[in-house]
């Protein structure tokens, strides 16, 4: 029997959970992250308080007819028992109630199966459980000190300027964000500021779900907003000097000495996101709000590729955190904008002319508007699915700049490293080992590689990439197609 009458089944929306424990003050930990919104059933003995966040059961825990009330419902089972007998006998009435995703059995008694699947139970060693929260409190620790240094950063001031790249990304956008709601910032004294516009339709959504304004900034106005925090960025990123840099927060290689009064540069994360979220929960938010917990997870699946690439265990375990609490409705908004009819004209003609040679996929795109630069990095994406393609290379025209954006399949192919050394000197460049940008002054460009017109500009990017990008898996030197090397051939 319980105290009070669960939900019907169809409203179940999450996986709920069933406790029979003995020590149930264990519990009120996992409350405030892995529970967080599920529905909880809790077995401790008559003699217990049950919290009221959870639905209490009453009965022996080792019959069958206890847990009736969880017929038909999804949940996994923990049993936390000193009796090693009797948590079997509970764990066979569970398994004989309903069918649980999964018993998960907690071994007091050092038994040699513990970490293992035996009789479809999983035993979990209280020994690994003790090192695991260790290792929670230690990051959390470390957490708070980075909180700290920021604010050290900032030197007690209450404004600043959040930096992100001159077309900002999902990952940038978010964490900013994030970070100022973790200082406590108000946006009007505190704006999310870029050199450059937010192009892509997505980034656009974004900000329009978000409700919230990147500001386009001049670099003569840098320093009226200074003190700045860089975020997802550093400062060489930037082809001119920064004034006050109070603090830098990013997760890409660092690329050139600076100066910053706080730094948090940990390239073994896959997403600035996830550090922001850290930042932003170390600061006793009890819960990141909806909207930003499906930015925060958003800019996690954009910069990892859906965790398939360059992602680390805290990036997996803030994308479990994050994925419950964002709204997935939001997220296909984001992830499906509208586009303009030029941008899908220029996207048909461009799948008409890449082709792959020695594994690599390269096409030129000619001149677009200013913004449709976006077209540049999707089709880079969309080319390193072509039939042989190792890399990628798309590059475009826009407005003064000479756009190029590279994807690769395998991390040795270091795009981010190579990209900065050929062609920084010419504006910005760089990135990922699987993914990087240059974004370069035509005129500069033009003067190191005399062009008269859209074809021949187009051998000038080829030669270069032939000297920058890596040779293919066969050792050989990476020969690209082009249209206009495609009708030399003929």
């Amino acid at each position: 029997m319980t105290d009070r009458t669960p939900p019907p089944a169809s409203s179940q929306s999450k996986v709920g959970v069933l406790f029979v424990s003995d020590q149930p003050e264990r519990l009120q930990a996992l409350r405030q992250s892995a529970l967080a919104g599920r529905e909880v059933y809790l077995w401790t003995g008559d003699h217990h308080r049950v919290p009221e966040w959870s639905v209490p059961l009453r009965g022996d825990p080792s019959k069958p007819e206890t847990y009736a009330p969880l017929e038909g419902r999804d949940a996994i089972a923990v049993i936390d028992l000193a009796d090693e007998t009797q948590a079997r006998r509970v764990a066979r009435a569970v398994r004989g109630a309903f069918p649980p995703t999964s018993i998960l059995v907690i071994d007091h008694w050092r038994r040699a199966h513990h970490g293992t699947a035996r009789d479809g139970l999983r035993w979990l060693d209280e020994g690994e459980l003790l090192a695991d929260a260790i290792e929670l409190v230690v990051r959390r620790v470390a957490s708070h000190k980075r909180l700290r240094g920021l604010r050290r950063g900032l030197r007690g001031r209450r404004t600043c300027a959040f930096l992100v790249q001159n077309d900002p990304d999902p990952d940038a956008i978010a964490s900013a964000l994030a970070l100022r709601r973790a200082l406590g910032l108000r946006p009007e004294r505190s704006p999310i500021i870029t050199l450059g516009y937010v192009t892509r339709p997505e980034n656009r959504r974004l900000i329009e779900e978000l409700g919230i304004v990147v500001k386009h900034v001049t670099r003569r106005r840098l320093a009226e907003l200074a003190p700045l925090v860089l975020v997802d960025v550093q400062p060489p990123y930037f082809t001119v000097p920064l004034p006050e840099v109070a603090a830098v927060v990013d997760h890409h290689p660092t690329t050139g000495m600076y100066h910053a009064g706080f730094r948090d540069v940990r390239t073994w994360f896959g997403a600035s996101a996830t550090m922001a979220a850290e930042y932003l929960l170390a600061a006793d938010a009890k819960e990141i709000a909806t909207p930003l917990a499906t930015a925060l997870l958003y800019g996690i699946v954009t910069d990892t590729k859906s965790l398939s690439r360059s992602a680390s265990d805290d990036d997996l375990q803030m994308f479990a955190y994050l994925f419950p609490r964002a709204d997935q409705a939001m997220l296909r908004r984001i992830q499906h904008p509208s586009y303009g009819t030029l941008a899908l004209k220029r996207f048909g003609d461009a799948l008409q002319r890449p082709r792959v040679h020695d594994g690599l996929a390269y096409v030129h795109l000619g001149r677009l508007p200013e913004d449709e630069e976006h077209i540049v990095a999707q089709l880079a994406e969309f080319c390193l699915g072509m039939a042989g393609a190792s890399v990628s290379a798309v590059s475009g025209v826009f407005g003064p700049n000479l756009v190029m954006s590279t994807r690769a399949l395998s991390p040795d192919a270091r795009l981010g490293e190579r990209l900065r050394a050929a062609f920084k000197r010419y504006g910005s460049a760089g990135g990922h080992p699987v993914m990087a940008k240059a974004v370069m002054d035509l005129e500069a460009w033009r003067r190191d590689h005399p062009f008269r017109d859209s074809r021949s500009l187009e051998r000038t990017v080829q030669q270069a990439l032939r000297k920058t990008l890596p040779a293919s898996p066969n050792g050989t030197r990476p020969a690209f197609s082009s249209p206009s090397a495609a009708r030399a051939r003929r």
